[in-house]
């Protein structure tokens, strides 16, 4: 299977403009493609037609206990190509970057041939009863207007289908330590990216990134080799 690596930086630009109510809900989004005419420089034989993407974004309440079931369920219905859950109260820029996030996910995911069908949330779900439902910490890129990067966490709610076939085979982690690790698993990643990973210390873990980013599919698939150095990043 192709290894997904979430190393996309998100801009200011990259969040939709998202009018929310005070309401636990889903935000629904739908992307079309549509022809556009670009304008040709008159050497090249006049105009060309190209495309661009337009998402249609609603909104449905949803009681909060049942928020996640019925995302898993709403992103299968007609029409559907991303769910984010959004809580009341949570901040509307951090379901933006979760629609984002969606977004990019998905692209990435028809590239590799995979099911498409994207659940999202800022914030972190609540599974409580679900059995069949797995939520995956996604380790997100962000900067701002300064040029500041920073990383942060988005949400992916996925079934266990999903769950075992993003796994590729490979053992179940234990979900509950890594998102004990998250605030070291995030300090990791930003000191790989800037390049102040001691190789010594981190030998091991260059060796399996491979010049790659610290995803979160490889913290599923090397929770040895990853979780001992989030520990120590967070001490």
């Amino acid at each position: 299977m192709t290894t997904l690596t979430m190393d996309r930086i998100f801009t200011s630009g990259d969040l939709p403009l998202l009018s929310l109510p005070q309401a636990d809900g889903l935000i629904t989004c739908r992307w079309f493609h549509e022809p556009v005419v670009v304008r040709a420089l008159a050497e090249d034989g006049g105009d060309a037609v190209g495309e661009r993407r337009r998402a249609q974004v609603g909104f449905v309440m949803v009681e909060p206990s049942w928020l996640a079931r019925a995302a898993a369920e709403r992103v299968r219905g007609p029409g559907i190509d991303a769910v984010v859950m959004h809580v009341q109260g949570g901040l509307p820029g951090r379901s933006a970057l979760a629609l984002a996030f969606a977004s990019h996910l998905r692209s990435v995911l028809l590239r590799s041939g995979r099911e498409t069908h994207v659940v999202t949330a800022g914030a972190r779900p609540d599974l409580t009863g679900l059995a069949d439902l797995v939520r995956i910490p996604h380790l997100v890129t962000v900067t701002d207007a300064t040029g500041a990067i920073a990383d942060t966490v988005v949400w992916e709610v996925m079934t266990d289908a999903q769950f075992d076939a993003w796994l590729d085979g490979a053992p179940r982690p234990d979900q509950h330590a890594i998102e004990a690790h998250l605030p070291g698993l995030l300090r990791l990643r930003g000191l790989h990216r800037s390049g102040r990973l001691d190789r010594r210390r981190a030998g091991a873990l260059l060796d399996v990134l491979e010049g790659g980013t610290l995803s979160t599919r490889l913290i599923h698939l090397c929770p040895r080799v990853v979780l001992p150095l989030a520990a120590a990043a967070a001490a």
